[in-house]
C-alpha cells in the first residue's frame, strides 16, 4: 500500500519509544495535561528515591556543594634538573705568533682601507671542523678523544700563498689561501672519519669538502667594498710557511673565541 507524506506512520523521536500512559506515544492531551507531583513541595522531593542530595542517587552532572563529585588527584612527576644551555665549538689550526701578527696586520689594513672591520675582532685560523653547537658536558671526553687522534699525528708545515675571495650572495669573505699539499688535506679527512666514527657527526657536519684558509674580512664586507677590493689582492703577492704543532679546539663564550683545548701532535695535550 502506498502512503501520501501526510499519511504516513509517524516513528517515536528516540527516548520516547516507551507508552508514558494509556494514551500511547505522548499520551492525548487531558493525559498530558494531568497533574505531577509539586516540585515545590517538600514533601514530595522528601520521597523515598528522591532526595537529590542522597549519595546514592546523586546526580553528578550538577554542582551539589560539598557532595559534588571530586576527581582523582593527579601528582606531576619530580621535576627533572634544567638542561645546560648548549655552546658552540670548532677545530682549528693556528699560526706560530710571527705568522699571526702579520696576518693581523692584513686585517687591519684592509679594515682601515676598505672599513670592514669584523675579522680584526677574530682570531687567525684555519678552520677544520666548521662550527657545531654541543652540550657542555661533553667537552671532558670530546677533548680526550680529540688529544689521542692529535696524538696519532705527527707535526707539518703549512703555506700561505696569495689571495681568495668567496662572492656570495649570503655572505662576501676576502681570504688568504693555503696551499692544498698533502698532508692538510690527509689531517682534514682523518679528523672527519674520527668525528664520525666516535662521536655521531653526520657528513653534513663532517664535511668531505675543503678549502683550507685564513679570512681577511666577512660578516661585515659588502659586496661594493670587495668589488673595490679584490682589483688590489687579486694578484698581490703573499707568501708565508709555518709549522704546525698542534690542533685546536675552541669554545664561542658569547663574545668571542676562546682556546678550550691545544692537543699537541704527536704526544700529550697541553694545557692552553
Amino acid at each position: 500500500m502506498n502512503f501520501n507524506r501526510r499519511e504516513q506512520p509517524q516513528r517515536p523521536r528516540v527516548g520516547y519509544n516507551r507508552p508514558t500512559n494509556p494514551g500511547g506515544y505522548g499520551g492525548n492531551q487531558d493525559n498530558r495535561n494531568r497533574p505531577g507531583p509539586d516540585r515545590g513541595n517538600q514533601d514530595n522531593w522528601n520521597r523515598p528515591g528522591a532526595d537529590r542530595g542522597n549519595s546514592g542517587h546523586q546526580d553528578r552532572r550538577f554542582n551539589q556543594g560539598p557532595n559534588r563529585f571530586s576527581p582523582k588527584k593527579r601528582f606531576n612527576k619530580a621535576p627533572r634538573p634544567p638542561k645546560p644551555d648548549n655552546k658552540i665549538y670548532f677545530i682549528a689550526l693556528l699560526p706560530t705568533a710571527e705568522a699571526g701578527k702579520e696576518i693581523i696586520r692584513l686585517k687591519q689594513e684592509f679594515a682601515e682601507q676598505y672599513g670592514a672591520r669584523h675579522a680584526v675582532k677574530v682570531l687567525p685560523h684555519i678552520t677544520l671542523q666548521v662550527p657545531f653547537t654541543a652540550d657542555p658536558l661533553l667537552e671532558k671526553p670530546f677533548t680526550a678523544g680529540l688529544t689521542e687522534f692529535a696524538a696519532s699525528l705527527s707535526p707539518f708545515e703549512v703555506t700561505l700563498n696569495g689571495f681568495g675571495v668567496y662572492p656570495r650572495k649570503e655572505q662576501h669573505i676576502l681570504y688568504i689561501k693555503v696551499e692544498q699539499q698533502g698532508v692538510i688535506m690527509d689531517v682534514h679527512q682523518q679528523l672527519m672519519g674520527y668525528l664520525r666514527k666516535e662521536f655521531g657527526f653526520s657528513n653534513m657536519l663532517a664535511r668531505d669538502k675543503f678549502n683550507p684558509h685564513i679570512t681577511v674580512a666577512f660578516k661585515d664586507l659588502t659586496g661594493e667594498q670587495l668589488e673595490a677590493a679584490w682589483p688590489a689582492y687579486e694578484h698581490r703577492p703573499f707568501k708565508m710557511s709555518f709549522k704546525v704543532n698542534n690542533l685546536y679546539f675552541l669554545r664561542h663564550n658569547g663574545v668571542s673565541w676562546e682556546v678550550l683545548q691545544k692537543c699537541r701532535l704527536g704526544g700529550e695535550k697541553v694545557n692552553s
